[in-house]
């Protein structure tokens, strides 16, 4: 099990689909507000938590190109600029694809561009469901890549 803190959900977060934020106008502002709040305490985790150790990446093997590249593309998209990710990170977390608002299409349209990985709903659904890290995502890119 790791010891460094690791990107997780946010505590206390707000509900942006609850009956309240249907209410025509009023309501779908506050859901996007809530949607952005919750956003916005996920993604300030990976500079809170300061840096992450390059020790955590020496026991794996792994593609550096990718790692580099794929961290290149979710902080340009999602996450501020000092941010850095672990490799036993959640990649549904670092994508934002439950919390974003249209920047995980943006992350991984890039990927797609990059790598010809196609982001299927079952592709997706494995992500999210089997809580893939970020070493196990390198890894699928690896040997699912286009090239």
């Amino acid at each position: 099990m790791c010891e460094f803190p690791l990107l997780h959900d946010p505590e206390n977060m707000q509900d942006p689909n609850t009956w309240f934020c249907n209410i025509p106008i009023l309501g779908d502002g506050i859901g996007y507000w809530r949607q952005c709040n919750n956003e916005l305490r996920l993604v300030n985790q990976a500079v809170e938590r300061g840096p992450v150790p390059e020790e955590a990446w020496e026991k794996y093997t792994y593609n550096k190109a990718i790692r580099k590249e794929i961290e290149q593309i979710v902080i340009e998209r999602a996450f501020p600029a000092k941010s850095q990710f672990h490799p036993e990170d959640p990649i549904e977390l670092m994508m934002v694809l439950r919390y974003g608002d249209l920047n995980e299409w943006e992350i991984m349209m890039r990927i797609d561009d990059r790598y010809g990985i196609k982001f299927t709903d079952d592709l997706i659904d494995w992500l999210i469901d089997s809580q893939v890290t970020f070493i196990e995502f390198i890894k699928y890119i690896e040997k699912h890549a286009i090239k």
